[in-house]
């Protein structure tokens, strides 16, 4: 975040009047410059979540500064449990972020090589950017719900994922298989960043909702490293800290990490990497961005590393119910809250 000119707290020197030295009166805010910052992002925040209608959490921060961790709205429609920070979400898409990433700390070196028996098996690239041919998931036969047999199982359908002869370098189609494929082939992630955890069966964390209504049942467990993961706003910041402060990769493999396909696309391996317009500033911002949305719960990862900034969104109503929005659509609840924190 781009501070402004901070105003200051009270007098910054005593006064003298001839031999004595006065004490200065005391200010009406005595506050420091970093409380004030947090109380103003607060309420800037606080006021788009209840424009918005927001029901969910959001943290923002800026370096190792956390300024904002707060749960906004009702948990479920009507009732009266309220949303608050620490939760347990499932991190949907974010998943892939995080794969990706651990999958290039530690198998960078295989990049660019086939994953799989024979040569026609896509690259580890192709995996992580969707240009595979695989079997999709989304397209397995639905149930009444209207949920896709694949999420049913309680572990991932690797057999379905190799069911249909892959097609490396096809053009781009998300599929979960896609990182399911990539994970199994390198041997799995080893460890998950602290905080988070592979969802077991019949884990779902904080319940989504679809139309007003609780969503359809379904196995967090069947999406594996796709969508899988579950933890806390903290967790995904501590694992945003460690990737921007080198502690993961490299600055030459973060570089790869963040860098566009080209060809109009901004997809880079995991996430999405794009110049953002935002009201307030006089220049684009770099945003280093994660989509994720499984059953009635979407979230958000944002990284703006030339700003050292991070703002995540969790809320657990599907994106019918409530639309975060994109950037480059110049408005919106995500090009609100992004603008509010990061160009005033």
């Amino acid at each position: 975040m781009r501070a402004g000119a901070a105003a200051i707290a009270g007098l910054l020197a005593l006064l003298t009047v001839g031999a004595q030295r006065v004490e200065p009166r005391p200010s009406q805010n005595t506050r420091q410059p970093d409380e004030r910052r947090e109380s103003r992002v607060g309420a800037r925040v606080g006021s788009l979540a209840r424009d918005y209608g927001l029901a969910g959490e959001v943290l923002v921060a800026q370096g190792d500064k956390i300024l904002l961790d707060r749960g906004y709205g009702r948990i479920a429609p009507g009732k009266k449990s309220l949303h608050k920070a620490g939760r347990r979400w499932r991190l949907a898409s974010i998943s892939k972020q995080v794969t990706a990433t651990l999958l290039l700390r530690d198998h960078g070196a295989m990049l660019e090589s086939p994953l799989g028996p024979g040569d026609a098996m896509p690259t580890l690239r192709q995996l992580l950017t969707h240009h595979t041919g695989l079997a999709n998931p989304d397209d397995s036969p639905e149930n009444d719900g209207g949920v896709p047999a694949f999420y049913l199982n309680t572990t991932p359908d690797l057999a379905y994922c190799r069911s249909k002869p892959a097609k490396p370098g096809a053009d781009f189609a998300y599929n979960n298989c896609d990182y399911l494929i990539a994970a199994v082939e390198l041997g799995g992630v080893a460890r998950w960043p602290s905080g988070m955890a592979m969802a077991k069966s019949g884990e779902m964390g904080v319940p989504g909702f679809v139309g007003g209504r609780p969503e359809a049942h379904l196995e967090l467990a069947s999406f594996g490293p796709a969508g899988g993961l579950m933890g806390t706003a903290r967790a995904v910041f501590a694992f945003d800290r460690a990737l921007m402060s080198g502690k993961i990769l490299s600055e030459t493999a973060r570089a790869e990490l963040w860098k566009p396909e080209g060809g109009r696309s901004y997809q880079a391996l995991g996430q999405w990497v794009f110049p953002g317009t935002l009201e307030g500033c006089a220049t684009p911002k770099r945003i280093v961005q994660r989509d994720g949305e499984i059953g009635g719960v979407q979230t958000r990862n944002y990284i703006m590393p030339d700003d050292d900034m991070i703002v995540i969104v969790f809320t657990n109503r599907g994106s019918e119910d409530f639309s975060i929005g994109e950037i480059w659509q110049g408005k919106g609840f995500a090009y609100d809250l992004l603008s509010t924190v990061a160009c005033s």
